[in-house]
């Protein structure tokens, strides 16, 4: 939530930080993250959308144990919202592309050559997977948080079993630390991830020691892999930090690009606007609902277009191979 995008929603919803917190307008925003992901992927064809700000590709494993089929997809390190591909490693460690089906594919009735229904298909869930067959999985289905293979594996195969997916947006997020009363005072959040020069804000469900103040924006200096320290102005001295201190403190990265394409972050707000101007019965909502109604005809037309080198890249594969 950088002053760009505070400044933007500040302009939209005619609000200050005090009739609009940093608190809120982080909630409002992580809600129009959740709205523009789904639209992406949605609307993606063939380039499969991911945020940014990740550092590796929306790639997980879990290994395969031998006589196992069903897998919890929860079990995943990673939060999965889609499955695009399954993949597994046969018992030799080559890769495998699965088959997916469907629940509905199973047990349809039958025709026979004059179109006339003769019957119903023999095949079901229970013959098909709980009663599965042993060897190597070419075919897998989704139920509920699981996915089930078939054949059963007879073999194990650390991480050999690879999903590909979408997840979520790395969302604006507070942080919970620790601080000290000294001559600077020093935070403490383990592995927090911040460099000197980004800012912050403070919250607490107690008091904050004197010499910080709540949804005020602070500048991180002086920091080491687990700490830093905090200065009003960027690259200044740090604060010191005196008198008591109660209840659980947290801090909000502001400086945050959220992981979209940067033209896009005014759509960001104006959703985000939208919500916040829409709980209060403002007055001032005027366009907006009619501009993110546009809003969401832009991303869609914005990744189907982008998906366009994909798809001839396929056409042209199909071609030669002919």
């Amino acid at each position: 939530m950088n002053d760009g995008l505070v400044q933007t929603l500040n302009r939209l919803c005619g609000a200050t930080v005090n009739t609009y917190s940093f608190k809120a307008k982080m909630a409002d925003l992580n809600d129009a993250l959740d709205w523009y992901f789904l639209l992406a992927f949605k609307s993606g064809l063939g380039w499969e959308f991911d945020d940014i700000n990740q550092t590796s590709p929306p790639i997980d494993t879990q290994d395969i144990v031998s006589g196992t089929n069903r897998y919890k997809i929860g079990s995943f390190t990673e939060k999965i919202i889609n499955l695009i591909k399954l993949e597994v490693d046969n018992s030799a460690g080559t890769g495998l592309s699965l088959i997916p089906e469907t629940l509905d594919s199973f047990g349809n009735v039958l025709g026979n050559a004059s179109g006339q229904i003769s019957g119903a298909g023999n095949s079901s869930f229970d013959d098909l997977y709980v009663n599965a067959a042993s060897g190597t999985p070419t075919h897998y289905v989704k139920l509920g948080d699981y996915i089930y293979l078939r054949p059963k594996p007879n073999y194990s195969a650390t991480a050999g079993l690879k999903a590909y997916f979408n997840r979520p947006a790395s969302k604006f997020s507070f942080v919970a630390f620790t601080i000290t009363i000294a001559s600077p005072g020093v935070v403490t959040a383990t592995a927090h991830g911040l460099s000197d020069g980004d800012t912050v804000i403070l919250e607490t469900d107690g008091a904050l020691p004197t010499g910080l103040s709540a949804d005020t924006q602070y500048y991180v200096v002086n920091k080491a892999t687990d700490t830093f320290q905090l200065s009003s102005t960027s690259g200044g001295s740090a604060i010191n930090t005196t008198g008591s201190q109660s209840g659980n403190h947290s801090f909000l990265k502001t400086n945050k690009e959220p992981g979209i394409p940067s033209v896009h972050h005014i759509m960001l707000c104006r959703k985000a606007a939208l919500t916040n101007l829409s709980y209060i019965n403002s007055p001032k909502l005027g366009y907006l609902p009619q501009q993110v109604l546009k809003d969401e005809k832009d991303v869609e037309t914005y990744f189907g277009n982008r998906d366009k080198d994909v798809r001839k890249r396929l056409s042209a594969v199909i071609q030669n191979n002919k």
